[in-house]
């Protein structure tokens, strides 16, 4: 099968489209013809080899972890997906793999596409879509008529998290630069923040949860604007984020949470269903063909995505 493979870890410009062996799936994995992948931050950190000293360096690499397509072949012990199911999901492998073909993947990283939901669009959900859900309802504890600060609310994670927090009926107060205002304002009411002109560690307002999408802050410069009891989420590696949590202790009960996202049928079938009824919007900035893929990493890379990056499997 074609794939989009790397034979050494560097800049986007390494991609190379190769013929690679399909996989083939265990007794709990689905296998999947794609259609459709999305771009996250991970994809182009492991392509500059951030992560070669825990996966290590199997050439030819195939990245890619968001995938959408049909179903080809099921293992013997799946129940919940038959062959022509229409799916989209998080891969679960070592470094994704889902830049190719066929992907495979366990048949609890999936969940059925159901119409009006696009199926190629789909693509562009999983990943982010659960770190957005799972911080704010696992971590945060979000509840109605919580206060809740999302920065970097216009991207990948943000976008779904400004959406899922107004779900949730909190106040949501939304911090991007100034040329993302017309788009966060389209996703759900709120308070939006122009960090260029106003800095976030001198606001007069308090809240329930802040949720530090792009890492720009740490618990110790903003614990002063959480309220009591209150929530800083961010995705710092744990051994980092240790001594926040010491700190926490002495915080009048604020506390600090990182996040790695859970792969979760419930969640994401959760996710489409809203989707579905239009509580959740799906939003593609761009998209790019298979073969323009050095060029989708470059993107995602400049961090000024508004939404997602969506990949189409022309091959």
């Amino acid at each position: 099968m074609k794939a989009a493979v790397i034979n050494s870890f560097g800049e986007p410009g390494i991609f190379e489209i190769s013929e690679v062996p399909e996989p083939v799936p265990g007794d709990h994995d689905i296998l999947i013809e794609t259609w459709a992948g999305s771009i996250n931050p991970i994809d182009w950190k492991q392509r500059k080899g951030n992560h070669k000293f825990l996966f290590g360096a199997p050439f030819p690499i195939v990245l890619g972890y968001d995938v959408s397509g049909v179903v080809k072949k099921t293992g013997t012990k799946v129940s919940d997906f038959k062959d022509g199911d229409y799916v989209c999901g998080v891969l679960n492998n070592k470094y994704g793999g889902g830049l190719c073909q066929f992907a495979r993947g366990s048949e609890k990283c999936f969940a059925r596409v159901n119409a009006p939901v696009d199926l190629a669009a789909s693509a562009a959900l999983p990943l982010t879509g659960l770190t957005a859900l799972q911080a704010l309802r696992d971590k945060g504890r979000i509840a109605s008529g919580m206060k809740v600060l999302i920065i970097g609310a216009a991207g990948g994670v943000g976008h779904y998290a400004v959406q899922i927090a107004k779900i949730y009926e909190s106040e949501v107060y939304a911090v991007s630069s100034e040329r993302h205002k017309e788009f966060v304002d389209s996703l759900a009411k709120n308070t939006f923040i122009d960090y260029q002109k106003e800095d976030i560690l001198k606001l007069k307002e308090r809240f329930h949860i802040v949720f530090d999408t792009v890492g720009s802050l740490t618990f110790p410069k903003c614990k002063h604007i959480l309220l009591p009891g209150g929530v800083y989420i961010n995705t710092l590696p744990r051994p980092k984020i240790l001594w926040h949590k010491i700190l926490s202790v002495f915080t009048n009960g604020k506390k600090v949470k990182t996040l790695l996202m859970r792969h979760n049928q419930h969640d994401l079938n959760l996710l489409l269903s809203w989707v579905q009824t239009n509580q959740l919007k799906i939003c593609i900035d761009k998209v790019f063909g298979i073969h323009e893929i050095a060029e989708a990493h470059a993107y995602s890379e400049a961090e000024h995505t508004q939404g997602k990056i969506l990949i189409r499997y022309n091959w």
